[in-house]
């Protein structure tokens, strides 16, 4: 890329077993996790960053474990970070934004540090921009992190996720799902409520945990749901998706 594109662009890059989304418009760019220590997230940022641009605006690591936060070293000793955004300091109904992106962060309810699986404490959130490719003006994608299905059925059951409220709206494009496609993850309850058209499961080639699980595969085609996933198809572009869906109503 040489020029920067004039459409918000999102791309779950291919990092392996791990997680890393770029968020780019125009000069300002969000990247939502970092992917292990293997310098894949480096590739990615290479292949969608003009070559001049050595700055990240925001970078938002959702939780500690390795194969979401690894990779944050290597990428400081090639681009300044503006700002940087843990679980610890943000809570819910926090909004990132910029002129055309917004990301409301709907998990933690309240980040605890004791907790004994950081996933629970994980950002996941809805992001939203103008996009006149669909029925609607505009993208909606739930950035599930690691979140569980306990913490999915808890915003749920509270009323944090419901159809009709703030910007869930009538449901979501686009579904990150939890935990690479664990099996403790993409419960069918947030199902229902996100109503998402597509779903993109970033996982790595062969992995030794079994991701992603029969469960939630079946769980999505039952759904009609289509997926989307970096093991087999790299990195996964937003922009190209969007163009090919059936017309979204929602």
């Amino acid at each position: 890329m040489t020029l920067p594109s004039q459409k918000v662009e999102v791309i779950f890059c291919d990092v392996g077993q791990g997680d890393a989304t770029l968020i780019v418009s125009k000069n300002w760019q969000m990247l939502i996790d970092t992917g292990p220590k293997n310098k894949k997230v480096l590739n990615c940022l290479e292949n969608n960053l003009p070559f001049w641009d050595k700055k990240i605006e925001v970078i938002m690591v959702t939780h500690g474990d390795s194969d979401h936060a690894g990779g944050l070293e290597d990428i400081k000793k090639y681009y300044k970070i503006e700002q940087e955004i843990y679980s610890k300091n943000v809570k819910q109904y926090d909004v990132i934004k910029n002129n055309l992106i917004t990301f409301e962060v709907l998990n933690p309810e309240d980040y605890v540090k004791e907790s004994e699986d950081d996933n629970k404490n994980s950002i996941a959130g809805i992001l939203r921009y103008r996009n006149p490719s669909v029925s609607s003006g505009q993208v909606k994608i739930f950035m599930a992190a690691d979140i569980d299905i306990e913490t999915e059925q808890r915003l749920v059951w509270k009323g944090v996720l419901r159809q009709g409220y703030g910007t869930l709206g009538s449901g979501v494009d686009i579904l990150k799902v939890s935990h690479h496609g664990s099996k403790n993850g993409t419960s069918e309850e947030i199902l229902n409520i996100l109503k998402p058209k597509m779903a993109v499961i970033s996982v790595g080639v062969k992995n030794n945990f079994g991701h992603p699980t029969k469960e939630v595969l079946d769980r999505l085609k039952i759904k009609n749901i289509k997926v989307k996933r970096t093991d087999q198809d790299g990195e996964v572009h937003v922009i190209d998706v969007i163009d090919n869906m059936d017309k979204v109503d929602k």
